[in-house]
């Protein structure tokens, strides 16, 4: 099955060429790299070009938005989505294949931190692991737009993003695609993301995705999400 993989970026020099290697590093005749250039002022888009099979110019800002538009763009039976900060595992596709090749719709897996320090690193890797399968095996699955993938027919199905969200437009796509068939959770299926946003403050961090979840999971609508770029 072909693979489309889909990857929003804002200003994201400092980051999206190691994303971009990684994926390259594992690409074959049936996975193509999508780049929505979210409205960038720095030279994401000129680095994007060096690898990716699209370079999409998005003016509207939004994550949201700009995931839709690389739904629009991918030509894939698999559309799959990480962030321009983010390193996905050397055998990220693969595994996306494997969940894929039955039944289930989407498939989603753990994500990790790159350069977090050591407490930070294993709290990724294991308390937000945990929650992550916990979530899953109680029917509500808590998918991270750093590391997911949907079949193209499921996303088309349940109307794509809700692009009005300002943030947890991943988590309220997979509780659609949750109604219309399988999401698997897959421990293997691995990426590693960059720790800038708890360089912002953990405790800042922490209280906007608890009471971002919240407002999702009761009031259907989410807060404003901080730009962060470090």
């Amino acid at each position: 099955m072909k693979v489309s993989v889909v990857i929003p970026a804002y200003n994201e020099e400092k980051y999206i060429e190691d994303c971009l290697v990684a994926i390259e590093e594992q690409k074959d005749s049936k996975v193509e790299i999508i780049v929505v250039d979210n409205k960038s002022t720095d030279s994401t888009g000129e680095i994007a070009e060096l690898y990716a099979d699209k370079v999409v110019r998005e003016d509207r800002k939004g994550v949201a938005i700009a995931r839709q538009r690389g739904f629009l763009e991918a030509t894939g039976e698999i559309v799959a989505y990480t962030d321009a900060d983010t390193v996905v595992a050397e055998d990220w596709i693969e595994n996306i294949r494997e969940s894929l090749n039955g039944n289930n719709m989407g498939v989603y897996g753990p994500v990790y931190l790159l350069d977090g320090y050591a407490i930070e690193e294993a709290a990724s890797k294991y308390a937000f692991t945990y929650f992550l399968q916990l979530n899953h095996l109680i029917g509500l699955p808590n998918i991270s737009g750093q590391n997911f993938a949907v079949k193209r027919e499921a996303i088309k199905k349940v109307g794509g993003f809700n692009t009005k969200l300002k943030s947890a437009e991943d988590v309220e796509l997979g509780r659609r695609i949750k109604k219309i068939g399988e999401l698997e959770f897959n421990s293997k299926l691995r990426v590693y993301t960059s720790a800038r946003r708890l360089r912002a403050g953990h405790q800042k961090f922490l209280t906007h995705h608890t009471l971002n979840y919240l407002s999702l999971l009761l009031l259907g609508k989410t807060r404003d999400f901080e730009d962060v770029r470090l």
